[in-house]
């Protein structure tokens, strides 16, 4: 899959370039500028002090910017400067590969001839001393004191140096004089050498594309030798030269069970140069949408595009068959999830409608209909897990912080098949999935004694259950067994009985929390409706409501208490037809309490959070 993707992001990058020749012309970019064009603006350069030093007038300091990524608002101080884009450029071609490919010692971070990249504390810490910035442009100056070592190291640095030439020593011996000189002289440079950021150094000439295209050359020198993970799994063919990419491949002694031991070379997958170097760009780009946020990417197969999304706020796109990764930052770019995508669109293929089924009338706001994806995706996260799924979705079990341990568990047992059927594959069966947690939810808001939570909860499951099914049959039904139910609570003095066993459920439901509100504890036993959620008898539910009866008599005023008389006999009478309707019974428990109702359908409710 990684493959499909390269191909995609390569057409992205030619279709972009295109655009530019004809927007801007040829002569405003050097040919590497226009096919990187589209990589390079997403590419973030690292915390630091950037400075240029111009050759033409014997390194006089040049422009100077701070480019730093605020974390908390996610921007990136010093990008809206003039000078950034240039900066930027000439960043991209200095960067190393990785940490473990310095030119020579690690204390200088800068891949060539025209870039010195160092960490401040290095300067302060004396780390950074003149014997290594010896070793630097000795290396640079000539290639084969860290190439030559390595037979196939060497068979690609020549392939390179027949295309750039050798170094330019005169250019290398002037500017490592310089970097010498103020390297004893540091006040040389107008810059605060306190912290721990870089501090980069860019030597460059008046003529930007000249400037531009050295920089190019350099960083080709720099990349082809070091441009595979491990040269010592290279394959020369005769005509081009395979190897392991260094992206998403760890080939090293330390690592045999990667290798491939039933084959002749042991690499589990090898690439040419050229397709080596798309991976890396691919990567880059990926770096640079995790250090913004921007960490969920879609591919499109049938566009050839590519979208780099935050996890708050963005539209999802339309996409009928594509690809889908899930990326972080950290030492380097992480890819933590790779799917499929189909038939995603930003809008529902139908609206939903969060209903207030239960008639509690909480006054909540979320009651209302949702087309955008995104806001369907927040009505879930809100209500089911109080906001605690949004940002979890591909948190490590270990580094959740969840104080409820339950909700937790359901979480991590649905979080997956949530995702993708939210951001990935709308068209999946999701039905009995959503039932089975709502449920779970549902339950422990009970358990919890978070009514207010619960009722809300269960409305969005029966909202959820007339969406699939789409119609307004739980909502209707749920209409009649209120109505029923309060018709023959108030019905003490004529005979009666429960019409169906949706009202008997609910009915027991609503008695469950009658009694429960007849408890004056500091700590309501909320825990005492446990047994009729986990009931699997009529039976049993009689049995338990008979205790709790006994419990709780000597609050009962044999004059006054007529509905509760009333409906606890015809309880107690009454025998269902089938199992034990959990969904009733928890819509009777978390509704508003009629016992407490004035007839004409005005009251509060007691087991209000």
């Amino acid at each position: 899959m990684l493959y499909d993707a390269v191909k995609v992001f390569e057409k992205k990058l030619n279709a972009e370039a295109d655009c530019l020749r004809i927007e801007e012309g040829r002569d405003r970019f050097t040919d590497t500028e226009l096919k990187t064009k589209f990589l390079v603006d997403h590419y973030i350069p690292k915390n630091g002090t950037y400075v240029l030093l111009k050759i033409d007038q014997n390194f006089q300091t040049g422009p100077m910017m701070e480019i730093h990524m605020d974390t908390k608002s996610g921007i990136l101080i010093g990008e809206t400067q003039l000078m950034y884009p240039y900066f930027r450029y000439l960043d991209y071609n200095s960067k190393l590969i990785e940490m473990n490919k310095p030119v020579a010692k690690k204390v200088v971070h800068s891949n060539q001839i025209y870039s010195f990249w160092v960490k401040k504390d290095s300067i302060a810490e004396g780390k950074l001393t003149e014997e290594a910035v010896d070793a630097y442009y000795s290396v640079l100056a000539n290639p084969i004191l860290k190439y030559g070592k390595s037979k196939k190291a060497m068979e690609l640095y020549r392939k390179v140096e027949a295309e750039t030439g050798e170094p330019d020593t005169c250019i290398i011996e002037r500017i490592r004089e310089w970097v010498i000189h103020w390297l004893h002289n540091p006040e040389t440079l107008p810059v605060d050498y306190s912290g721990k950021d870089y501090l980069k150094l860019f030597f460059v000439y008046d003529d930007e594309r000249k400037t531009k295209e050295l920089f190019e050359k350099e960083n080709r020198r720099y990349l082809i030798p070091n441009l595979y993970n491990n040269n010592d799994y290279n394959w020369n063919t005769g005509k081009t030269i395979l190897g392991p990419p260094s992206n998403n491949m760890g080939l090293n002694a330390k690592k045999p069970f990667l290798e491939n031991k039933a084959r002749k070379t042991a690499a589990p997958y090898l690439v040419s140069m050229d397709e080596a170097i798309l991976q890396g760009r691919f990567f880059d780009y990926l770096w640079g949408c995790a250090c913004k946020g921007n960490v969920n990417i879609y591919i499109d197969f049938d566009k050839n595009d590519i979208r780099a999304l935050p996890d708050k706020g963005a539209i999802l796109p339309a996409i009928g068959s594509g690809m889908y990764l899930r990326i972080r930052k950290g030492k380097e770019v992480e890819i933590l999830d790779c799917d499929t995508v189909l038939d995603l669109g930003p809008n529902l293929k139908k609206k939903f409608c969060y209903k207030d089924i239960l008639k509690s009338r909480d006054g909540s706001s979320e009651y209302q209909e949702c087309r955008k994806r995104v806001e369907f995706a927040a009505l879930i996260d809100e209500m089911g897990f109080g906001k605690q799924l949004a940002y979890n979705y591909f948190t490590p079990a270990m580094e959740l912080s969840m104080k409820d341990n339950m909700q937790k568990n359901i979480l991590l047992t649905y979080r997956d098949r949530l995702y993708t059927w939210l951001y990935k594959v709308p068209d999946c069966s999701m039905e009995q999935i959503l039932a089975e947690m709502m449920g779970k939810l549902i339950r422990n808001s009970v358990e919890k004694g978070y009514w207010n939570r619960a009722r809300q909860q269960l409305n969005l499951a029966l909202s959820l259950e007339d969406f699939f099914q789409e119609n307004n049959q739980k909502e209707e039904t749920m209409e009649r067994i209120q109505e029923a139910f309060q018709k023959h609570m108030d019905m003490y003095q004529e005979e009666w009985d429960f019409m169906s066993d949706g009202e008997y459920f609910y009915a027991v439901g609503q008695m469950i929390g009658y009694f429960l509100s007849l408890s004056r504890a500091l700590n309501k036993p909320y825990s005492m409706a446990n047994p009729f959620l986990n009931a699997k008898e009529d039976s049993f539910i009689k049995e338990k409501l008979g205790q709790m009866f006994i419990r709780y008599d000597h609050a009962i005023d044999a004059v006054k208490d007529t509905r509760a008389k009333n409906i606890i006999s015809h309880i107690m009478m009454f025998q269902p037809g089938g199992s034990v309707r959990q969904q009733d019974l928890i819509a009777g428990l978390t509704a508003n309490n009629a016992f407490y109702k004035k007839k004409n359908g005005q009251g509060g409710n007691e087991n209000d959070e």
